[in-house]
């Protein structure tokens, strides 16, 4: 679970700007807008892919690891969170159907507003040391972005939701998700193929 959580996280700004671009024509001006958010927040994502790695780079042991992870982790929420503001600006751009629009915008600025939170009162990991800190770290960040990845996903559908009577695209997102998702579970179901003919029984 918490893998998919994490995959959410680093992925989200990047299916965003996916979905603006294929649904650009809906409302030129605030795709526009919705994509320069999202091309803000997927940078998020090169920062992490970055800190996973420069993070271990240094000779001053676990306390400088996590002093460089929580340094990547802020530059990566501010990318993240300057993303989601541009998002949120390109919503309300344009004309279009409240609904489904402001409800989406609504449910992406609460899972986010939740990450941001997280970031904006951190717990106190002051007890913990060495790895077990190490890894409470990194489960509160892969919750928080998984939280703001989420939030970008919602808000950059909405920008383009509510526009034109064709098709809402939440309902191709949900499908190439649960596609996504049976892809991800097929490996571990063909592992334990017996699970899944008991299941069936």
């Amino acid at each position: 679970m918490s893998k998919i959580i994490g995959l959410v996280g680093m992925l989200a700004p990047l299916a965003a700007l996916a979905v603006l671009i294929v649904h650009r024509r809906r409302a030129p001006i605030p795709a526009a807008i919705g994509m320069a958010g999202a091309a803000l927040a997927s940078l998020g994502t090169v920062a992490e892919f970055l800190s996973e790695r420069a993070a271990w780079f240094g000779s001053d042991g676990m306390e400088g690891v996590l002093e460089r992870l929580e340094g990547w982790g802020l530059l990566r929420f501010g990318l993240v969170a300057g993303g989601l503001v541009l998002l949120l600006v390109a919503v309300c751009v344009g004309p279009g159907r409240a609904v489904p629009r402001f409800p989406l915008a609504l449910g992406g600025a609460t899972a986010a507003a939740l990450g941001i939170a997280m970031r904006l009162m951190p717990l106190d990991l002051g007890d913990l040391e060495g790895a077990t800190r190490f890894f409470a770290v990194m489960a509160l960040d892969t919750l928080q972005f998984g939280l703001l990845g989420a939030g970008i996903l919602l808000v950059a559908i909405a920008v383009v939701s509510g526009r034109d009577a064709d098709p809402e695209p939440l309902h191709g997102v949900i499908r190439i998700a649960r596609r996504a998702y049976g892809e991800l579970r097929r490996p571990r179901a063909e592992q334990h193929p017996g699970r899944r003919d008991d299941a069936r029984r």
